[in-house]
């Protein structure tokens, strides 16, 4: 029994000492923390031109710092600030890569491939691609709450998923899956600058399209929360209702979206249901609401507003570009693997013809709390 004692307290001590200690440990002085990375073409256009924000710890507070420089490929950029005097950049807390529309319509893969190789970057960081000439141009902005712009750029993507749904959040394993999967394209968020009366803001606008892995196109930001509800990657946000007698403003609470693939005399097709419950939020229409039928009313305009746009979403798309970013053929690879095998190569030419059903439902929850509208007297 003491044997035993001695041998479990023996290995507990050099686990101890094995344990104690981080193999690629460096200290914080030795290093320049990166939080964003715009990336561009070099003055050739074969070569890269970064500019990488990282935090400068010289001073009291956190302030943030602008680092340019040229290679021949992305580890090149990185390796030659060196040469400029900076320390070695360390990538762990990098949160966000902002891509210029001319290097995404050349083709993002080569981008992306020394970030999911080092160990450094996480998997988890975001990508958004540039409106501007430039993706630079986005870093050099000065941020409004934050003392580092890509940390407010990062913060503002997250806030949208849930109080905007205007922009699709794209992580690197996620574009990195879109990129590689079956029956589905490459979509990600964008960025502008919005010229103001005495400043500027940074915007986030909308979504860029791929074909491949090549920058194709974009729509608005007012398109994009379709996609999205096609991509049952709605979790709140606005959705806005006409009527025939004004506008509606609807709270979403939670919305669920159902695809279901159907093959029938081997021509497929996609249900979209939708359920969604919501709040009546602001009311400008000259009807008024405060009643069950009201109630009603309001809820089939919901309903109306989301299966039309939706539609029309989908056959625009189809007819215009062609690409697949509702992943609709992913369903079919995934249901149907016998006849996606056969189909995959004519997928480009099978989608355009696709025929997709949609259909809501929309639950108006908070009829107890209504007010009656503002009477303006005579």
């Amino acid at each position: 029994m003491k044997t035993a004692k001695r041998l479990c307290i023996l290995i507990l001590v050099m686990n101890m000492m094995l344990l104690s200690g981080c193999w690629n440990y460096h200290e914080l002085e030795d290093m320049s923390l990166v939080t964003g990375v715009a990336i561009d073409k070099g003055i050739n256009g074969d070569t890269y031109h970064l500019t990488f924000e990282f935090v400068d710890l010289t001073g009291d507070q956190i302030k943030s710092k602008l680092v340019e420089s040229d290679g021949n490929t992305i580890y090149d950029c990185i390796r030659n600030v060196t040469g400029k005097g900076e320390k070695k950049l360390n990538f762990t807390e990098c949160k966000v890569i902002i891509i210029s529309q001319d290097l995404a319509a050349q083709g993002i893969s080569p981008i992306l491939d020394w970030y999911i190789r080092d160990h450094e970057p996480r998997m988890n960081l975001n990508l958004i691609i540039s409106k501007e000439k430039t993706a630079n141009e986005i870093l050099q902005e000065k941020p409004i709450t934050d003392e580092l712009i890509s940390l407010e750029i990062w913060k503002a993507l997250n806030r949208n998923v849930t109080t905007l749904g205007k922009v699709p959040c794209v992580e690197l394993y996620q574009a990195i899956n879109m990129l590689s999967d079956n029956g589905i394209s490459l979509i990600l968020p964008t960025i502008r600058i919005e010229k103001l009366p005495t400043s500027t803001a940074l915007v986030l606008d909308g979504t860029a399209l791929f074909e491949g892995e090549k920058l194709f196109g974009y729509i608005d930001s007012e398109k994009t929360k379709y996609l999205l509800f096609i991509k049952n990657q709605i979790d709140g946000g606005l959705l806005l209702v006409d009527t025939d007698s004004g506008k509606l403003t609807l709270e979403i609470v939670e919305n669920v979206t159902k695809l279901t693939p159907k093959i029938e005399n081997n021509e497929p097709s996609v249900d979209i249901k939708i359920k969604m419950r919501a709040m009546l939020s602001e009311d400008q229409s000259s009807t008024d609401h405060n009643t069950s039928d009201g109630i009603k009313k309001v809820q089939l305009d919901a309903e109306k507003t989301l299966t039309n746009n939706i539609s029309d979403l989908i056959t625009s798309v189809q007819s215009q570009t062609g690409s697949d970013i509702f992943g609709f053929g992913s369903l079919f690879y995934q249901n149907y693997p016998e006849y996606w095998k056969k189909e995959k190569l004519k997928w480009k030419e099978q989608f355009p013809k696709l025929k997709c059903t949609v259909s809501a439902s929309v639950k108006i929850e908070n009829t107890e709390l209504l007010k009656e509208k503002i009477k303006v007297g005579g």
